[in-house]
């Protein structure tokens, strides 16, 4: 019986899914069939299996930028192809949709034959990577690209490419910020050593770490310039120097081989306070007198808090807790500030201060007849805190202006730069910090038209970056000193084609060169007051420094002077700036005979005698002219400045030249008419030394300077100056200022006081002694200078007048013993045989009335001497009268320190003879 398999419909269907399902092994599929017999058992079967190989479909699942970047790559991802002759992944990328040959988006791979490959992936289980070029060209930032892939076998053929994706444009993201930092004070190393760690920047074009540390809290490094730069070999640990015993906050960002850095959003810390020594785990006592109340006279939404200053010695910084006061009875459960819901809203420096203005807490400024909640408490250097026993006081801000309010003055000046070194993208914006009590934000304003007037341009955009292109700091001021701000600006508004005048139709876009801006600042308190009318403003050209050849006009206006009221030693230079936007320095020439050229073989100077930044101080004193020649009484000096760009472009010839004469006014220059200080006084703090002096507060004296040098000196040009202060009357010298300063070698200080033309030149320093010394030696010109009558104190004249009776004490007991002779030991034994007394001594002469003294009896001979002992010998053994003889009475033993009884008896006495003589009593 033959039966035809074939003729079943579903057979194919069936054999196919039974070889998919099939076992592969080594790329022969193994397919296992059952047959049964209908009738005895035995069958034939022939099975023909013909079958036509496909493709592994593949495709492109994404195409994107590759982040945190230098530009110039995309990522592409795509689908797994098993295919058993596989070779390897083609990508091709163009800068325009892909199409065929008959114009559709469809491409097939004799479409993709002339071009060139841009990325080549052999293991077939890698399904994403960059690519960077676009038909063999690098990829540009901006561009639009797309991307197909296709599959090449062992053969060499082309499989079928995949539907092409996109667009996709690559760019050089900004890196972002380490996600975390911690910071804590060096162990084992100097005082102001802060230990420093991150985590690693994940930038793939890292160029290196900045670092930025400040004494005022900040979220943003806008204005900060960093305290350190470290490249990628460095690690992610370091330490830094910091001014000891104050808290800092400290940032970081990644920079990338394009110099950007997420300015907006680094990765604070703080406070972090730089100690040393050990932590005594002991917390500031709590403060007393806290007390709080609205802030008189303001707009509203401030409270001034007051406190006893902390009697803390380790007290390092105050911090005021904020929270609403909900009305409700204080909780009976001890908890700390933090536990009750209160935030730290300001932090305070200095521990001498006792008053603060709260207007902001956690972002929000504080609401007018809200009532809240404030605790100031103290911190240590160790940053150990008591936040459980704390007094709590209640204030509620509220408004007692009347009308608008106050609104913060105007800045009083603004100038705008081409930042140096750039393609004209970018300019420099400084101003003049506002000094406004209730300060809240800058904005800076750059437009292709003026802005003096910006309320139209405020009602139109606001504080609106995306409409404004403008930029808020909030930081009053960068440094301690209150320098000017200087930033650095990307973004300017610009008019639509029509040039309409009307700033409120332009729109922010990037910085273009070689079209002029005009520039701003405005200042806003925190009740949202703002001048927007008669703005200072500056204008600025931003100029592409990388194909800039031109340099800046020669200055036109330059005059040269008299010092006035000196010796003749001087003379002072003053000239108008230049106007051109990208002016880098200023070079002053001088010379002692005429020129009007500084190149070399001009007949002038080549070098200058001075370089100035681009916002120098004027005038200029000038007391060497070229050849180090000093400028003298009659010497006729001329002189030139040379503008300089930012470039190194300048014109070095056919300068406008000026002299001048010094004239010798009879004017002191050393100084001698200056009052010196008084009271000059030093000791160390930590490892520095504190210098303190007294000076009289007039007009006559501007400052002061403070110089130091190992040996002792007269004159301050044997010593080295060190620092400089205007209205104080201390001033710290530490190893930043005086890198050669450690507390293990004597130092002398002085401090020169100056006025407007001079330094005194004389000066008396002070001997400041190690911290192990100074507390025991004195020098011997401070005992020579000592006083007399400081010594005759009533404690004194008692301890004298004790002291001279002690001694006359002493005289009259020596006096009494050299009157007593040495007794005669041979005397001694017969007093104590005879019982002769001895009330005087043999030379003594009786007293006026008494009795002539009895003779002694005559001196016993030796021979009857020996005849006596002889006697005594032959009767002791004798013993004729039949009696015992007589025993004296033994003493009773008691122990004795033979070793202490020989330290007190100095004098060696030799021992004397064991002989009883009680028998001379029973002889006689």
């Amino acid at each position: 019986m033959t039966l035809n398999l074939s003729d079943d419909p579903q057979l194919s269907n069936t054999l196919q899914s039974a070889v998919n399902n099939a076992v592969q092994i080594n790329g022969t599929k193994y397919v296992q069939l059952n047959l049964r017999a209908p009738s005895n058992g035995s069958l034939q079967v022939r099975i023909t299996y013909d079958y036509i190989k496909l493709e592994t479909p593949i495709q492109l699942t994404n195409l994107v930028d590759r982040p945190d970047d230098g530009g110039g790559a995309l990522n592409a991802a795509w689908t797994l192809v098993h295919d058993d002759d596989f070779s390897r992944y083609l990508i091709y990328l163009n800068d325009q949709p892909f199409t065929s040959s008959s114009g559709t988006a469809t491409v097939s791979a004799d479409d993709l034959a002339g071009r060139t490959i841009d990325k080549s992936i052999s293991l077939h289980s890698r399904l994403q990577s960059e690519v960077t070029t676009a038909n063999g060209q690098p990829l540009i930032d901006g561009t639009d690209y797309y991307a197909v892939i296709v599959v090449e076998y062992d053969d060499g053929r082309l499989g079928t490419p995949s539907p092409q994706i996109g667009p996709a444009a690559p760019t050089n993201e900004i890196p972002l910020s380490p996600i975390w930092a911690i910071a804590g004070p060096h162990e084992g190393g100097d005082d102001g050593d802060v230990e420093l760690e991150w985590a690693r920047c994940t930038a793939l074009d890292l160029k290196s770490t900045k670092i930025y540390a400040s004494t005022t809290e900040f979220s943003d490094v806008l204005g900060l310039s960093p305290i350190t730069e470290l490249p990628p070999t460095e690690g992610n640990t370091t330490i830094i120097q910091l001014n000891p015993g104050r808290p800092y906050w400290i940032g970081l960002t990644c920079v990338d081989l394009t110099d950007q850095e997420d300015i907006q959003n680094p990765i604070v810390i703080g406070p972090v306070v730089p100690t040393g020594g050990l932590n005594d785990l002991t917390p500031p006592p709590k403060l007393e007198n806290v007390s709080a109340d609205d802030t008189p006279d303001d707009d509203g939404g401030r409270i001034t808090i007051t406190w006893d200053q902390s009697t803390a010695d380790d007290c390092t910084f105050y911090a005021i807790w904020v929270k609403l006061d909900d009305g409700l009875p204080a909780l009976t459960v001890i908890q700390s500030l933090e536990e009750q819901g209160f935030s730290r809203a300001i932090i305070i420096d200095e521990c001498d201060t006792t008053s603060a203005i709260v207007d902001e807490y956690d972002g929000l400024i504080l609401e007018d007849g809200q009532p809240y909640l404030l605790a100031v408490v103290a911190y240590d250097d160790w940053l150990n805190v008591d936040l459980v026993d704390v007094d709590i006081v209640s204030a509620t801000p509220l408004r007692n202006s009347i009308g608008s309010g106050g609104t913060p003055d105007r800045i009083a000046s603004v100038n705008a730069y081409d930042h140096a070194d750039d393609d004209g993208t970018a300019i420099d914006v400084v101003w003049t910090i506002s000094d406004a009590d209730d300060f809240s934000h800058y904005i800076v304003w750059v437009a292709d038209q003026p802005v003096t007037d910006l309320s139209g341009a405020w009602a139109a955009f606001g504080d609106d970056p995306d409409k404004c292109g403008c930029l808020m700091i909030n930081k009053q001021w960068i440094d301690e000193d209150r320098n000017p701000i200087e930033l650095t600006i990307s973004t300017a508004l610009y008019s639509p084609p029509s040039n309409m005048m009307d700033i409120t139709m332009s729109t922010p876009q990037l910085i273009k060169p070689d079209i002029e801006l005009f520039v701003t600042v405005t200042v806003h308190d925190i009740k949202g007051n703002v001048h927007l009318t008669n703005l200072p403003q500056a204008s600025v050209v931003p100029i592409n420094n990388i194909v800039d050849t031109e340099p800046p006009e020669r200055l036109s206006v330059v005059d040269i002077y008299d010092r006035p009221n000196d010796d003749g030693t001087g003379l002072l230079l003053d000239f108008e700036l230049s106007e051109a936007s990208d002016i880098g320095s200023y070079e002053v020439y001088a010379a002692s005979n005429p020129f009007t050229s500084v190149l070399p073989g001009g007949g002038g100077p080549i070098t200058p005698i001075a370089t100035l930044d681009r916002n120098p101080e004027l005038p200029l004193l000038i007391e060497i002219v070229a050849g180090d020649m000093p400028v003298v009484t009659g010497l006729e000096v001329w002189a030139a400045v040379v503008a300089r760009d930012t470039s190194g472009n300048a014109y070095l010839d056919d300068l406008v030249v000026s002299s001048s004469q010094a004239i010798d006014d009879g004017f002191d220059d050393s100084g001698d008419y200056i009052t010196p200080v008084e009271d000059l006084a030093s000791n160390w703090i930590d490892d520095g030394i504190l210098v303190s002096w007294s000076g009289i507060n007039s007009g006559e004296i501007r400052g002061y300077k403070i110089y130091i040098l190992q040996e002792t000196f007269d004159t301050i040009d044997e010593a080295v100056e060190v620092g400089e202060v205007l209205a104080s009357t201390n001033f710290l010298i530490t190893s930043d200022i005086f890198e050669e300063l450690d507390n293990q070698t004597t130092w002398y200080v002085a401090v020169s006081p100056f006025d407007d033309y001079t330094t005194r030149v004389a000066v008396e320093p002070i001997e400041v002694l190690p911290p192990e010394k100074s507390g025991t030696d004195e020098s011997i010109e401070q005992k020579e200078d000592t006083d007399f009558a400081s010594l005759l104190t009533t404690p004194n004249l008692v301890a004298a007048g004790l002291l001279l009776v002690s001694l006359f004490l002493l005289i009259a007991i020596v006096r009494t013993r050299n009157n007593k002779k040495m007794r005669d030991k041979s005397w001694e034994l017969q007093e104590a045989t005879w019982g002769i007394q001895d009330d005087m001594g043999w030379d003594d002469s009786p007293g006026f009335g008494a009795a002539t003294p009895v003779a002694p009896p005559p001196q016993i001979s030796p021979q009857v001497q020996d005849d006596i002992y002889s006697a005594a010998q032959r009767i002791e053994s004798s013993d004729p009268y039949q009696r015992p003889v007589y025993q004296p009475q033994q003493p009773v033993l008691q122990p004795q320190n033979n070793a202490l009884l020989n330290e007190l008896n100095d004098n060696n006495q030799a021992p004397k003879p064991k002989i009883d003589t009680s028998f001379l009593d029973d002889l006689l």
